[in-house]
């Protein structure tokens, strides 16, 4: 296995941004943010209002409002992040800071779709998913429909393409620690810190909430052939992620 670079306990941390930024997310897009798009319809969506919540940098935000013309309203609890994406200046996103829970400047019930790529790995306690749920829940419209995207707890400890979920053999219980290390551009290795929780604490989490519909994805590599974009799909033979799709989709309606 290979030593990170560097590692951060979160990815708020001051200098998480900057390593964050320089990973190369392609296990991510090919079998994750491609089939988040489709799961909530944002190719016919036209001129709707989508939530990115943990927006991080930006890059989704961005691909998403120039790739489908869909609104953006982007947020996030890191200010540097928040810096970052700003940066991109992309005309059809609006960034908003999460403040105590709270997306500081957005109205209840704005939202007609919203996607949670990555971001309730990363939170370190029960309350901390409640309250993200229940924030995320106030903001949709009734029957818009939520994608969350991370990491299938079945695959923890195996290397994939560009992302290493957990170390070998190790039986993560709830609330554990999980180091993530992601790969650079350069093939260097940033490492990170989520937390694990089953995929039923997601679950019972949502209903409580008021969500309502909640399915499970798992994006195969045979079924990113026709989601992806083709030269992300050829760039590698991802045979880790054929034999173990590392990714999870969870899909609720509000």
């Amino acid at each position: 296995m290979p030593e990170p670079e560097s590692q951060y306990p979160s990815y708020d941390d001051a200098g998480a941004t900057a390593a964050y930024v320089t990973t190369d997310r392609g296990t991510d897009w090919l079998l994750g943010h491609f089939f988040v798009f489709e799961a909530l319809g944002l190719p016919t969506l036209g001129a709707g209002k989508v939530l990115d919540f943990g927006c991080g940098p930006g890059a989704v935000a961005d691909f998403a409002a120039r790739r489908f013309g869909v609104r953006v309203l982007a947020t996030d609890v890191a200010p540097a992040m928040l810096e970052m994406a700003r940066k991109r200046g992309t005309p059809d996103v609006e960034y908003h800071q999460l403040t105590e829970g709270r997306a500081v400047g957005l109205p209840d019930a704005c939202a007609d779709a919203a996607m949670c790529s990555f971001v309730l790995t990363a939170v370190p306690a029960i309350e901390g998913l409640r309250t993200a749920l229940s924030e995320i829940r106030r903001l949709m419209k009734p029957g818009a429909r939520l994608a969350i995207l991370g990491t299938d707890p079945d695959c923890l400890g195996m290397s994939f393409t560009s992302v290493e979920p957990g170390e070998p053999g190790v039986n993560y219980q709830t609330g554990d620690v999980v180091p993530v290390r992601l790969r650079t551009v350069d093939g260097a290795w940033q490492q990170f810190t989520n937390y694990y929780w089953p995929l039923s604490v997601y679950e019972n989490l949502l209903a409580e909430a008021g969500f309502s519909g909640i399915e499970q994805h798992r994006p195969t590599v045979d079924q990113a052939e026709s989601v992806a974009d083709p030269e992300l799909f050829h760039s590698s033979e991802w045979a880790a992620e054929q034999a173990c799709p590392p990714l999870i989709i969870i899909t609720a309606d509000a």
